[in-house]
Order: structure tokens, then sequence, then C-alpha cells
């Protein structure tokens, strides 16, 4: 049987998770939504489904599930609507962007039934590094290094004109826009964040107020260590770093191809071992229907989407106050932040 989708979100990136769902016949589109009516009206052709009003899309018996994916700062009010039916949802990333929406949304920790689409766990060098650290490949861990380098236009910025969540001090920004994925997979890898301790720099001749530059280090309470280095003035794009092991290093690059390399610990120097990128990993909106009916909880929950956007909010507050900045012991602390 076909998941009945209800679009809150009409856009291009709503179109990419839809794909190989409605591909492989697992789900059909049957309410659009968007505040451009002229977005609902292109995927409703499409889908050969009906447009609707936002009332009648959260009313309607016509819906299994809900596909969210709005102008990230929209996502908050979106959700809390949506969870009001009680019925399944994915939603887009990043979840949240202000400090003050992680709040709100904290009641939704509770719920299995919402996957945030933070998409490193179906991707596939990802993936098998996070399987590899699980399974024991390189014995206890002990630290993650990443580096993003891109080189991407930096925009004039007018802020009695731009009103982009973007440009707000009290959001992480460029860091939580690109980077929420990979700050999930952190946690994934090395467990709950314990402090964070952060430097940036925006290069001559960027009139933007978006950095160019972000150096953080993360403690984990279990003692990981994970360095993070975020460019957006290089002159290549790559994701690429080393995870490090009692028992071994595995280097790995996101590009293509992806590649994954162990390096096992020893007192001579030994090559290198290439290990297979399993290509493809699984699609997220498929996989997030499959749990759904087997009565699993989605794999991305709504407390991994907020602990994703809190390292670009401690960033950012490691810089304004020059210290490291403590995560709080769990997600009830943050009701005590004002950042």
């Amino acid at each position: 049987m076909s998941y009945r989708i209800g679009l809150y979100g009409c856009g291009c990136r709503t179109q990419q998770i839809l794909e190989k769902a409605l591909e492989d016949g697992v789900a059909k589109v049957t309410l659009c939504h968007d505040i451009s009516e002229k977005n609902a009206q292109n995927l409703a052709a499409k889908y050969n489904a009906k447009v609707c009003s936002l009332d009648e899309l959260l009313s309607s018996d016509e819906v299994d599930m809900y596909l969210i994916s709005l102008f990230p700062a929209a996502h908050p009010d979106a959700l809390l609507k949506a969870a009001k039916t009680g019925k399944p949802i994915y939603i887009e990333k990043p979840v949240a962007v202000f400090v003050k929406d992680i709040q709100r949304l904290l009641p939704l920790t509770t719920r299995k039934d919402i996957h945030v689409g933070l998409s490193y766990r179906y991707i596939a060098v990802f993936r098998d590094l996070l399987d590899l650290v699980n399974s024991g490949k390189i014995g206890d861990l002990i630290s993650v290094n990443c580096n993003w380098v891109s080189n991407g236009p930096k925009p004039d910025y007018d802020p009695t004109k731009n009103l982009n969540w973007r440009y707000v001090p009290e959001t992480g920004g460029e860091l939580t826009q690109h980077c929420c994925h990979t700050f999930e997979w952190f946690r994934a890898l090395g467990g709950d964040f314990e402090s964070v301790v952060a430097m940036n720099r925006t290069m001559p001749g960027n009139k933007s107020c978006i950095e160019d530059l972000w150096d953080l280090t993360i403690k984990h309470k279990n003692g990981c260590q994970t360095s993070f280095h975020f460019c957006e003035s290089n002159s290549k794009f790559t994701l690429h770093g080393y995870i490090e092991g009692t028992k071994g290093t595995l280097e790995w690059e996101w590009n293509n191809p992806s590649t994954i390399t162990f390096y096992e610990s020893c007192n001579t120097k030994k090559a290198g071992v290439p290990i297979p990128v399993n290509e493809p990993a699984p699609d997220a909106l498929e996989e997030f229907i499959r749990r759904m009916k087997n009565n699993e909880p989605a794999e991305v929950s709504v407390a991994d989407g907020l602990w994703a956007s809190l390292p670009p909010c401690y960033a950012r507050k490691s810089v304004n106050e020059r210290k490291i900045c403590d995560f709080p012991a769990d997600l009830s602390g943050i009701m005590n932040e004002e950042l």
C-alpha cells in the first residue's frame, strides 16, 4: 500500500525528497499546500494531487503522513501544527534555527513518528563509517576530524533589506544551514556533546555577514574529541577527514568517488587498506515509511534534530564570549538558555 502524503511546502527540495519513494511506488501525493499557490499548483499537476488550504491539509482523511519542507525558520510553527494531527511527519532540516524554537519543540521529543531530514545516515560513506566505528573496526573511539571546504559566492548584505534568518546573530547562520547534517553525524559517532570552543574569520572583500571560516573543537561526554574545519573560501569542494581509535584510523572523503581507507595501529609503517563504499544507501523517505509500517521509531528523531541545531548557536556564543561553552546535560537544560 502506498503511503498518502500531504505536502506542507512545495519547493524544489520537496521534490528531491519525494522522487525515489514515488518512483518505487512506496508513496503517492494526495494534497499540496504552499504559501505560493503557483508552487502548489505545479506539484499538484505533476503528482495528480489536489491543491488545498492549510486547514484542509491538516484535517483531511486523504493523508497518512506529512512532508514538511519550508523556509527553515518556518519549520517549528509548521511542525507544531502538523504534530497536533497525530500523524507521522517527515520534516526537512534544520528543524529549528533559534534556541527559543528549540525550547518550543522539546515536548515533541517523545514522539517516535517524526523524522528530521538530516541526511548523513543515508549517504553511503557516512553510513559506512558509522557502521565501522560501531562494529569496533578501530577499537575505542578517540577523535573525529572533518574538513568541509568549498568556494561559494557571498551575497552583499544590507541589514535594512535582508531579513533572512541566516544573517541573524542569534542563529548559527551558515553553520546551521549547511552543517547541521555534520553535527548530527558527529553526535552519532562520538555520543552526546559536552562542550565546544570556536573561532571564525571573515576574509577581506567579503561584504556579507556570512563568515568565510570556522574552526570548532567539540568535546563529547565520553572523552572523544571532534575537530571541524569549515571554509567557504577554498579553491575546491570536498569533505575529508580522519576517525581515530585505539586500534586504527579511518581516512575518508565524500567526493566523486567517495573513499574509506583503514590504517592499522602498529609500531611499523603500513600501507592503508581501502574499504569499499557500499553505494547506494537507503532512501530516507522510503526508510521512514517502512519504519512507520512496522511500528519502529524514526531513525533521526526530533531530539537528534534539536541537538544538531545547538553546536552552531554555541559556537557563536563561544566566539562572542571568547570561552569554552558547555552544553546542557540534556535537552531539558536548554530551557535555561538565552543565546
